[in-house]
């Protein structure tokens, strides 16, 4: 059974969130989201997803089955059958584990190449109408959706009398590529975002 499970769960990354100990934030460097980062295999024992569950807190001998199947949210998961009293046993030993810890469970969502990119793709793919002159900036509010896609994109900040430019935001932020984003939990729930999206005639002079 333990080299099964080996097989199984050898290069998947399985959710385990940043934490916080005693009043102390630990900050991991960030990098790009790639598609294995994205990918998260979930952990079920008895049908039950329990955060901060790992493998290596159950006796092999204490699991009687397991499956390979997709969980209610669509995430990829597996699925173990324990003995009577082993999933109390489990949360004891997760309770008693993260007695002292925070875990952040808040999902992770950037742009694609990094958030940093983002800025770059909108002037490389803005269109500043004609007739617009000086500088102003839109923000616009938008859903990104367990796939990474964008919805309900809308003005959050109106600028009187120019639908122009607020026409051309809604666009821009509708093509967008999509995001990439990274769950802790299993239910995958749209996130909500905003962007400011600036607009400047050629030649606008700004000073900070």
């Amino acid at each position: 059974m333990f080299s099964v499970l080996l097989a199984l769960t050898g290069g998947v990354a399985v959710a385990q969130p940043e934490y916080y100990e005693n009043d102390t934030v630990y900050t991991m460097i960030q990098y790009p989201l790639d598609e294995i980062d994205m990918s998260t295999t979930f952990l079920y024992f008895n049908d039950e997803w329990i955060s901060g569950a790992t493998l290596d807190m159950i006796d092999t001998d204490k699991i009687t089955s397991m499956k390979v199947k997709n969980d209610e949210y669509g995430n990829k998961a597996i699925f173990f059958t324990l003995v009577p009293g082993a999933l109390e046993e489990l949360k004891a030993t997760v309770k008693d584990k993260y007695k002292d810890i925070f875990i952040d469970q808040d999902p992770v969502c950037e742009f694609p190449g990094g958030n940093g990119k983002m800025r770059e793709w909108i002037e490389q793919n803005i269109r500043v109408p004609e007739s617009f002159e000086g500088s102003a900036q839109v923000v616009v509010g938008f859903k990104v959706m367990p796939d990474g896609s964008v919805a309900d994109a809308k003005v959050i900040k109106p600028k009187d009398g120019r639908k122009d430019i607020e026409a051309e935001a809604l666009r821009l932020v509708n093509a967008m590529p999509k995001f990439r984003v990274k769950y802790y939990t299993p239910r995958r729930l749209p996130l909500n975002m905003c962007v400011v999206v600036k607009f400047r005639s050629p030649g606008t002079l700004i000073i900070r």
